[in-house]
């Protein structure tokens, strides 16, 4: 089980897209494990695979084949690990003069580098959730698209656009479950939901916790337990029917991944710092996550706080 990896600190250059950029650019985007990924341009060459991680607050992260291929230099390093705080490590930093995603230009950009899970199928690299700042990020899951458009969100008044923060450079929400709030990661590598094991105790549960799996972060791996909750969870204005969730033993947040987010399509606001989420039915179904061998850590690392 993949859950989303955080950050601890790196000075890197303002990336800039192309002064000509405008309007509204849409992509096909393909799901492998719920996560999307798509085709994009790195210094003019490729296509290449890259998978979208708004669970990574770095603004890319590169395999060393395609460095090695691009002949890319390394221009520093940055200190990376996961919300754990266990087990940092440095990883080399190399600087991408353009990336061309969904036809747009991005220059200038910082990309660490580390070789992506290859759990989700080959994959050259991940784009972050910084790299759409400048956008309206919206990830259609049922159509498969990804589309970057001008302009903002609003409130809505059937609750579906949700506040959210950055701390670490990635969208934290609070979830509503029951009459709890707990703040969670939107993490589009994310396996399912996911809450701390610390915050069990709060919750209602129809059963024990049952051992699902081990899962690896980039601080090493762990055992994984999971049980169904009693209480359904919030989402904007998208209710979970009583979810299988996983209870992390290290992270302090929680966690809503791909299995969740494959049945609506999610728009990001990061300017306004807003999150729609929208389902054509209102309620989801989340049951139990099928076994499957642990994926290798991800190099997920947030840019600098």
């Amino acid at each position: 089980m993949r859950l989303c990896c955080a950050l601890l600190g790196v000075v890197v250059s303002a990336a800039s897209w192309a002064a000509s950029a405008g309007g509204s650019h849409t992509v096909p985007v393909e799901l492998r494990r719920s996560m999307p990924f798509l085709q994009v341009l790195v210094d003019g060459k490729g296509p290449y695979t890259f998978g979208i991680d708004t669970g990574t607050g770095a603004q890319a992260l590169v395999s060393p084949a395609l460095v090695e291929k691009l002949g890319l230099e390394t221009k520093g390093a940055v200190q990376a690990g996961d919300p754990s705080g266990r087990n940092p490590r440095q990883l080399p930093l190399v600087q991408l003069r353009t990336l061309s995603v969904a036809g747009l230009e991005l220059r200038g950009v910082t990309a660490a580098v580390y070789q992506p899970s290859q759990a989700e199928g080959p994959c050259d690299g991940i784009l972050g959730f910084p790299l759409f700042k400048e956008w309206l990020l919206t990830l259609d899951y049922p159509a498969s698209r990804l589309t970057l458009a001008t302009g903002h969100l609003a409130p809505a008044a059937d609750g579906s656009v949700v506040a959210f923060r950055m701390p670490d450079d990635v969208p934290v929400i609070d979830l509503v479950i029951g009459q709890e709030k707990l703040p969670a990661i939107i993490d589009t590598r994310g396996a399912g939901l996911a809450i701390p094991a610390s915050s069990a105790g709060k919750m209602r549960f129809l059963g024990d916790p049952v051992v699902i799996g081990r899962g690896r972060t980039i601080s090493g791996e762990i055992e994984i337990r999971g049980a169904q909750l009693a209480e359904d969870v919030q989402l904007g204005s998208v209710r979970i029917r009583q979810p299988f969730v996983a209870l992390h033993p290290s992270f302090p947040v929680g966690n809503v991944g791909g299995t969740v987010l494959r049945q609506l399509v999610v728009t990001f606001d990061q300017r306004s710092k807003l999150v729609r989420f929208e389902s054509p039915h209102g309620t989801l179904e989340l049951p139990p996550p099928q076994p499957r061998a642990p994926a290798p850590a991800d190099g997920g690392i947030p840019p600098g706080r």
